[in-house]
C-alpha cells in the first residue's frame, strides 16, 4: 500500500499523508505511522494505524500500539512476535501470551484464595499475641523469608492492618471472657503490683473460675496503670474499676494477695473481701527469717561473693570450664540469688555443692582464699539444703494453673511445720536455731484467730478437695465446724434456688390464670405440693448423708488432680 494512497476522511491527499519516521526502529511501527504534511509531522501526540486508519495516543512509549494490534489485529501481532525458539508449543503468540510458570509468578499473590489467606492472617496475629512478639516482625526480612518458603502466595499484611486485626481479636476475647465469668457463679482473684523499667506503677488483676465441664479457667483481666500515691484506698479503687468492668463484683469470693500491708488492706478494709496471702510469699517469708542468722549469713554471703566473681571475671570462668571438663562435671554456671524469691538461694546452695570441687580448684590456682568456705561452712550448707528441700517442692507444686492450689493450702502449712517441727538431737545448734524460727514465723500464718474468714475458707476447700477431704491438719472440733458450715452454706443455696424457681413459678401461674381456668386448681392447693419446710428437711438428711459417704471416701494421691475426680462423679 502506497504512503502517498492513505489518506483519512475528509483530507485532500497531497496536503497530508503518513509517514514512519527514519529514527523509529521498534517492531511495532511496521504498522503505525504520524501525518505528515508536506513532509513535516503534524503532530507527534498521535500515530495512525496503516490496517484500520485509527488514531492512539502517542506518549513516547509503544505501549498502546502494542495493546491495538492484540486486540484487533492478532495475526498481524503474532507475525511480530512468532513462535518462540525451542517452543513446544505450534503457531504464534503475542506478548500477553506467557507461559504457564510466568503467569503464576506474576499472579502468585492473588491465587490464594481469600479465605486461606485470611486464616493465615489470624493465626499471625494469634501468634504475635500471644508470643508477644513485637508487631514490627512482619517487616523483618527473615520472616518474610520464612513465610515465602511456608506459602509463597500469601501476601503479609503491613503493621496497620496487623495492629487492626490486634484490636479486633482483643474485642473479640474479651467479650469471651466476659460471657463466661458472667456464667461462673463463684470466682477468685488473683492481684499484686509491679513496676516497670520506666518506673511507672501497674496493678494486674487475673480471674479464675471452674467451669462447667470442671476444667479450670484462668484470665488476666487487665493491666492497669496505678498513678498517685500506693495506698490502701488507690489499689482498692483500681482494682474496683477493673471490677465493674468485667461486672463481676458479686461473684468474687477471695482474692489473693502477696503480704504487702496496702494490698491486704486494700482488699479487705475497702473491697470488703476475703484476702488469702500468697503461700508462696509466704514461705519465702518464713524461710528468710530462718536464714536471718548470724553463721547462716557469713556462709551464704560467701556463696554469693564467690557466684559474683566467676561472673564477672571471664579468665576466671574459663578457668572453671577447664576444671569442671577436666573432673567430668557440667559445664553450669554458678547461681546468685535474689532477696525476694528464696528458691533462688536454694538453687545457689544446690549449685555450689555440685560445682564444689572446681571451684576450690580455681580458688586454689588462682589464690582467691577470700571465697573459700570451710569444712564447717560447707556441713553447714548441706544442711541447709536438706532443711529446705521440702520448701523448694511446696512451692513446685503450688506453681500450676493446671488444677486449684487453694486446698491445699492448709495441709502444705502442716506438712512444712511438721518437717521443721522434728529437731534431732545430732543437729548443729545453727541449723536448730534456723528451724526454730522457720517454725515460730510459719505458725502464725493463717492464724484462726487474726483471720478467721480466711481460715474458714481454705478448710471449705480442703473438704471439697478428694485428696484431703479428711482435714487431718484440724482437730475433731475444728472438723465439725467446718462440715456445719457446709451444710448451712449448701442448705441456703438449695433454698434459694428452689424459691426463685417457685417465684418464676408463681408469676407464670397468674399470667395464665388470666387466660385459663385451671388457676382455681393453684388456689385450691396452695404451696401444699411445693418445696417446704418438710422438703428443705429432707434436703438436709441427704445432704448429711452424702457427706458422711464422702468423708469416708479413700483419699486420691497428692498428685491427682481433684477436677478430673470431680468430673467422674457429676
Amino acid at each position: 500500500m502506497s504512503d502517498k494512497s492513505d489518506n483519512m476522511a475528509g483530507k485532500s491527499a497531497p496536503e497530508r499523508s503518513i509517514v514512519t519516521p527514519p529514527s523509529m526502529k521498534s517492531k511495532y511501527w511496521r504498522h503505525f505511522r504520524f501525518w505528515t504534511i508536506g513532509g513535516q509531522i503534524e503532530n507527534k501526540k498521535n500515530v495512525v494505524c496503516k490496517l484500520c486508519k485509527r488514531e492512539l495516543p502517542y506518549n513516547s512509549n509503544t505501549t498502546n500500539m502494542r495493546s491495538h494490534l492484540e486486540k484487533h489485529h492478532p495475526l498481524e501481532c503474532s507475525e511480530i512476535h512468532g513462535k518462540e525458539e525451542g517452543s513446544e508449543t505450534a503457531g504464534p503468540s503475542c506478548p500477553k501470551q506467557p507461559r504457564m510458570t510466568a503467569f503464576f509468578q506474576q499472579t502468585s499473590a492473588a491465587a490464594l484464595p481469600g479465605q486461606q489467606s485470611e486464616a493465615i492472617t489470624k493465626s499471625l496475629v494469634k501468634f504475635i499475641c500471644k508470643d508477644m512478639r513485637p508487631i514490627s516482625i512482619v517487616e523483618g526480612d527473615g520472616f518474610r523469608e520464612f513465610c515465602s518458603e511456608m506459602e509463597s502466595r500469601y501476601q503479609i499484611p503491613s503493621r496497620t492492618t496487623i495492629s487492626k486485626n490486634i484490636i479486633k481479636l482483643y474485642d473479640t476475647t474479651r467479650a469471651n471472657v466476659k460471657q463466661i465469668l458472667h456464667d461462673c457463679k463463684d470466682i477468685a482473684l488473683t492481684t499484686g503490683g509491679w513496676t516497670s523499667l520506666a518506673t511507672d506503677a501497674y496493678v494486674t488483676v487475673t480471674a479464675h473460675c471452674i467451669t462447667d465441664s470442671w476444667e479450670l479457667q484462668d484470665f488476666v483481666l487487665q493491666t492497669k496503670e496505678l498513678r498517685g500515691s500506693h495506698t490502701a484506698e488507690n489499689v482498692a479503687e483500681c482494682i474496683s474499676e477493673i471490677l465493674d468492668d468485667f461486672n463481676i463484683r458479686e461473684s468474687v469470693t477471695a482474692v489473693t494477695t502477696d503480704n504487702a500491708l496496702n494490698y491486704v488492706n486494700a482488699v479487705e478494709r475497702y473491697l470488703n473481701l476475703i484476702n488469702i496471702p500468697c503461700v508462696a510469699h509466704t514461705i519465702n517469708l518464713a524461710v528468710r527469717k530462718g536464714l536471718n542468722t548470724g553463721p547462716i549469713e557469713r556462709t551464704l554471703t560467701r556463696l554469693k561473693s564467690s557466684a559474683a566473681h566467676f561472673n564477672r571475671s571471664p579468665t576466671d570462668k574459663c578457668l572453671l570450664e577447664d576444671k569442671q571438663k577436666l573432673l567430668g562435671l557440667k559445664n553450669d554456671n554458678l547461681i546468685n540469688d535474689c532477696v525476694t524469691r528464696w528458691n533462688s538461694t536454694y538453687d545457689m546452695i544446690c549449685r555450689a555443692s555440685e560445682q564444689q570441687a572446681a571451684v576450690a580448684a580455681v580458688i586454689f590456682e588462682k589464690k582467691l582464699s577470700h571465697l573459700e568456705l570451710t569444712t564447717n561452712e560447707w556441713m553447714v550448707v548441706e544442711n541447709i539444703r536438706e532443711t529446705l528441700k521440702p520448701f523448694k517442692t511446696a512451692t513446685a507444686a503450688l506453681s500450676t494453673d493446671k488444677y486449684p492450689t487453694a486446698s491445699a493450702v492448709l495441709p502444705l502449712q502442716h506438712i512444712l511445720i511438721n518437717q521443721v517441727k522434728l529437731i534431732a538431737a545430732s543437729e548443729i545448734p545453727v541449723i536448730k536455731e534456723m528451724k526454730n524460727k522457720i517454725y515460730s514465723d510459719l505458725s502464725l500464718r493463717y492464724d484462726k484467730e487474726e483471720r478467721q474468714s480466711t481460715f474458714m475458707l481454705l478448710n471449705k476447700t480442703s473438704f471439697f478437695d478428694p485428696r484431703f477431704h479428711r482435714l487431718i491438719h484440724l482437730s475433731e472440733q475444728e472438723k465439725r465446724q467446718v462440715q456445719e458450715e457446709i451444710q448451712t452454706e449448701v442448705i441456703q443455696r438449695f433454698v434459694n434456688e428452689t424459691d426463685l424457681v417457685n417465684e418464676h413459678g408463681s408469676s407464670e401461674n397468674k399470667e395464665a390464670s388470666r387466660k385459663t381456668a385451671l388457676s382455681a386448681m393453684g388456689d385450691l392447693f396452695g404451696d401444699t405440693y411445693t418445696c417446704g419446710k418438710e422438703e428443705t428437711k429432707n434436703c438436709e438428711i441427704q445432704l448429711m448423708q452424702e457427706m458422711a459417704c464422702y468423708v469416708k471416701e479413700t483419699p486420691l494421691s497428692a498428685d491427682s488432680n481433684p477436677l478430673e475426680w470431680w468430673k467422674n462423679q457429676a
